[in-house]
């Protein structure tokens, strides 16, 4: 008999079953603040208030007629006292077959161990769930990568850094939602099956609609929609997104993403950058208590200011800054031999690229503080409006913090006749391009249905869209965009579960709950 096996028939031997002798546990307080309230306590003092608390074994010492336990609750961690004395011989036999990663509720009174441990002095137990399988003793490493993204549910277990940055995440978004909300903003929920993408310069994932027998796409971003809002008189919008583009997989990049897009009418990316470091500045306090926050990375230890004014810096600008390489009013030609020179491969031979890569190249890996790289080329911002000073660049900006890009934003297009003429000519390089390479190159479809609801007139209006899982990894000092993505997908392995393996506790439950007569 297979230890699993053994301990689920003592338990039953008990007359225990966690699965049908409680369906519910009365918690009267959470470990955190059970702690904070009984912080006096010295060492050696009990209180005399009991309490009712519940959560997952997550270690075990045993030691003859007493035995200490790591619950987590989720809000902390407590150490339970499990004492014979106190607990009577039946409840004893409970405690002897407890394992790491079993689910209790408890009853007991706080106390201080006399080597200053807050604890919880256990009177009573329930098993409220049981592990089938044993836990590992360790989680972390390069050995459990993939292991912990199959099994992410242990990872949310053992990995605090990563179930913190989650509740950060979903923190984050709360407070960019009253924030917008207290603003006037209103948020709408654009589709996700669209018949034309876009929005963004990416590659869509395709699928059928067999009710209408057509081609959709996953909407990989809401931008389009939003700014149709805008048309119909909701003058101030945004959404939290669940986004889709069909690309690779890095530590920067997943193809299921979540972000943040707001369209403002009556402003400009000026009043947007604004907002924008208003908003997450904002956020970074109420989550992290301050505008500085303290960041490690790899043993890294990075400081990272949020309070405004944020930096702002042209992109060309910033090339020679941060490089020493000056681009403005360079040649294609010569703009391809620094480009060579810096190894950089050139799919996409639009000036606007070209620069935009080397920026990348040079640039990108030394923005530390919070900062507006603004004034991208024309060229490659098909829905910004151009600049205006000098058309040849859109007014557009990007955000980047700890050397990640992290939203993108502009004054938007709102001239029907000028986006039309840029949408065919994203069309026009889609054709020329697609002769010369092998794969597809990112352009921005033909949309003229949105071109018909600009022609009903779109006010000023300045937008802007922020990954917030991006975000989120930022400030987490996390190296990886799939460590703040609940779920992602892995390959699958093949294994049994305790139900194929012991046919024996199958039968119990079959006839205990009647399973064969319904």
């Amino acid at each position: 008999m297979s230890t699993t096996q053994h301990r689920f028939w003592k338990f039953v031997e008990l007359g225990i079953d966690p699965y049908l002798d409680v369906y519910r546990y009365d918690v009267d307080i959470d470990v955190k603040m059970l702690k904070n309230r009984y912080s006096y306590l010295g060492k050696g003092e009990e209180a005399q208030e009991k309490f009712s608390i519940a959560g997952r074994i997550m270690g075990l010492r045993r030691h003859g007629k007493i035995v200490f336990a790591v619950l987590d609750d989720s809000t902390d961690t407590i150490q339970l006292v499990f004492r014979y004395d106190v607990l009577g011989e039946k409840l004893w036999h409970v405690v002897d077959l407890l394992n790491v990663g079993d689910i209790v509720g408890v009853k007991g009174r706080p106390m201080r161990t006399l080597r200053g441990e807050f604890s919880l002095l256990v009177e009573d137990i329930k098993v409220l769930s049981i592990t089938w399988r044993d836990y590992p003793e360790k989680w972390h490493g390069l050995a459990d990568i993939e292991k912990r993204y199959r099994m992410r549910y242990l990872d949310f277990v053992y990995n605090q850094k990563v179930r913190k940055a989650m509740i950060n995440m979903y923190r984050i978004e709360k407070s960019f939602r009253d924030f917008l909300d207290s603003r006037g903003f209103i948020e709408i929920h654009t589709p996700k099956l669209q018949p034309i993408y876009g929005g963004a310069l990416a590659r869509p994932f395709t699928t059928k609609m067999y009710a209408l027998d057509r081609t959709v796409y996953l909407s990989i971003a809401p931008e389009t929609y939003l700014k149709r809002c805008i048309v119909g008189n909701f003058f101030k919008v945004y959404e939290i997104a669940v986004c889709f583009r069909n690309e690779d997989i890095d530590a920067q990049h997943y193809p299921e993403f979540v972000q943040i897009e707001i369209y403002w009418a009556f402003a400009d990316w000026n009043d947007m950058m604004k907002l924008v470091e208003e908003m997450i500045s904002n956020a970074v306090k109420e989550v992290f208590g301050d505008y500085v926050i303290d960041i490690d990375r790899n043993g890294e230890k990075i400081e990272l200011d949020f309070k405004p004014p944020w930096k702002r810096i042209p992109l060309e600008d910033s090339i020679e800054e941060y490089g020493g390489i000056k681009v403005k009013d360079k040649p294609l030609e010569e703009l391809l031999e620094i480009a060579r020179q810096l190894s950089i491969k050139i799919d996409d031979f639009r000036r606007g690229k070209i620069i935009e890569k080397i920026f990348e190249k040079v640039v990108v890996p030394k923005i530390v503080q919070p900062t507006f790289v603004t004034l991208f080329p024309r060229d490659i911002s098909p829905l910004a409006r151009p600049y205006r000073d000098d058309p040849r660049y859109a007014e557009r900006f990007e955000i980047y913090i700890d050397r990640l890009e992290i939203g993108n934003g502009y004054s938007e297009l709102n001239n029907p006749v000028v986006q039309y003429y840029f949408f065919k000519k994203e069309e026009e390089l889609r054709v020329k391009y697609a002769d010369k390479l092998s794969h597809e190159v990112e352009y921005h479809p033909m949309d003229k249905d949105y071109v018909r609801a600009l022609e009903y007139g779109m006010p000023p209006t300045a937008g802007v869209g922020i990954g917030i899982y991006r975000l989120t990894m930022v400030l987490s000092g996390l190296n990886t965009i799939k460590d703040v993505i609940p779920f992602t997908i892995v390959e699958q392995e093949e294994f049994q579960t305790i139900a194929e393996k012991h046919q024996d506790i199958v039968a119990y439950y079959v006839e205990k709950l009647q399973l064969d007569k319904y």
